[in-house]
């Protein structure tokens, strides 16, 4: 087997972006009955809505974090029982963990961060169709792809040129028309989560990092639910309608209301734009509801399939991918976190038709991937599997937030702040999808967000 550094392959590839969720976390504790008032409401418990909170409360300000699941993190999801592992089906990994501000904040609350050192792996296909170790070129024309499409990314950011990825990257290597299907998926439906023609070149976070990306062994949603520790956390409570005006704002739940001078709203982005969403009143503005309209949101899945021990000999977390899937390509992590688990990350419309089917349809095209590169010997150590459907989750419906290619202004757009008609913020938008364009997407841009709705609502405070 073809070991190769992934510092010396395709630097960032395989990014795996923040994301997904099914199974049984741990039950939230009991909890009193909502407040009447307080200075800040929040809506959603994941990493935004938390990162809120937490400064209000710092603050000084009483704040109530009302959230529609049974449980904490929203897309930073972690089992920890159904494979007897900790496997993040959302939120994963911080890239560029030595600029990440998440990454610094978790430093801070002494986090116990795993740096990403695994290797990648890269398989090729014969004229018969069988996998085999890629040879050193492929590796080296995989990465110039990879590079081209980040280059096209950083210069439609420069120049502010609003359309496709597609039509800004230049693929046309010689010799590696070959792997420009696979260098395309990486930059769609496994980066952003929609096909690769439909990726915004200026919308879109670049695919490479610093290189220095980092892992949470226990989980990134069992972090989520650590760091809410203190919070007024409120669970199974969905938010149906948010009255909002001169007089304030109350948060309407079937359970009760809550009023408060001014509301922070971290809801997905597929939650706020969809007609059986959260109802407001006043209805948003025109202007906000088209912006919605403009943007997409993509859907990316992860597949976790248990094996007996020691059935690869692979680092932990050493990426694995095979060319010839085209659009339809898995990406794998093998031995995550040095246990015997395989992490496999679906994109766009294949994850879409994958997760229509079912879980078990999932695991078992996962599990047919890894039966073609390490035969039946390996298939016969399976054991079981899990999968996330984001795509059918009702208090997310996707993944990760992309605008349309030519509405790239729509993600600012969007996140409006609503106000009063004396001028102050009443409702306020954050998570990954209203993020600064270096972090959008991502659990830190989700983390950054939170903390800015909450200086602001505290401006407006006064």
């Amino acid at each position: 087997m073809k070991r190769v550094s992934r510092r010396e392959a395709i630097q960032g590839a395989a990014t795996m972006a923040a994301l997904p969720l099914l199974g049984l976390p741990a039950a939230a504790p009991a909890q009193a009955a909502l407040p009447g008032e307080v200075d800040v409401a929040v809506v959603g418990a994941g990493i935004a809505g938390l990162s809120a909170a937490r400064l209000l409360q710092e603050r000084g300000r009483t704040v109530a974090v009302v959230e529609a699941r049974n449980r904490i993190g929203g897309r930073a999801f972690t089992d920890t029982a159904r494979l007897g592992h900790p496997v993040d089906l959302g939120a994963a990994f911080l890239k560029s963990a030595d600029i990440n501000p998440l990454a610094g904040e978790m430093r801070r609350r002494e986090g116990n961060l795993q740096s990403d050192d695994g290797d990648f792996w890269l398989f090729d296909r014969d004229r018969d169709g069988a996998l085999r170790d890629a040879a050193t070129e492929d590796y080296d024309l995989l990465g110039l792809l990879y590079d081209r499409l980040d280059d096209a990314l950083l210069d439609a950011k420069t120049l502010r040129v609003d359309a496709t990825l597609a039509s800004r990257a230049k693929l046309d290597v010689n010799g590696g028309q070959r792997w420009a299907d696979l260098a395309r998926a990486m930059a769609g439906p496994l980066h952003v989560g929609v096909e690769y023609g439909q990726v915004s070149a200026l919308d879109a976070p670049r695919l490479s990092g610093t290189g220095n990306d980092a892992w949470l062994p226990g989980g990134f949603g069992a972090w989520a639910a650590e760091y809410a520790a203190g919070l007024p956390v409120f669970t199974g409570k969905p938010v149906v309608r948010i009255d909002w005006g001169n007089s304030g704002v109350t948060l309407v739940t079937a359970e009760g209301q809550v009023q408060a001078e001014a509301c922070i709203v971290t809801v997905p982005l597929g939650v706020l734009a969809a007609r059986d969403g959260i109802l407001f009143q006043p209805e948003l503005p025109a202007a906000q509801r088209e912006a919605l309209g403009r943007m997409n949101m993509g859907l990316i899945n992860r597949i976790a399939l248990l094996y007996e021990p020691a059935s690869f000999n692979a680092p932990p977390n050493t990426q694995l991918w095979a060319n010839g899937g085209g659009s339809r390509a898995f990406g794998f992590r093998l031995n995550v976190h040095n246990t015997p688990v395989v992490v496999a990350s679906v994109g766009g419309e294949h994850a879409r038709e994958l997760e229509r089917q079912g879980e078990a349809a999932m695991i078992a095209a996962a599990r047919a991937q890894i039966r073609l590169i390490f035969g039946d010997a390996v298939d016969r150590r399976f054991q079981r599997g899990i999968a996330s459907a984001w795509g059918q989750d009702s208090y997310s419906r996707g993944a990760i937030a992309a605008a349309r290619p030519g509405f790239a202004v729509a993600r600012r757009n969007a996140g409006r702040p609503l106000a009063s008609a004396a001028g102050r913020s009443r409702v306020l938008f954050a998570g990954e999808a209203f993020a600064s364009p270096e972090w959008a997407g991502s659990a830190a841009g989700a983390w950054l967000s939170g903390r800015m709705a909450a200086t602001e609502a505290l401006r407006s405070l006064g």
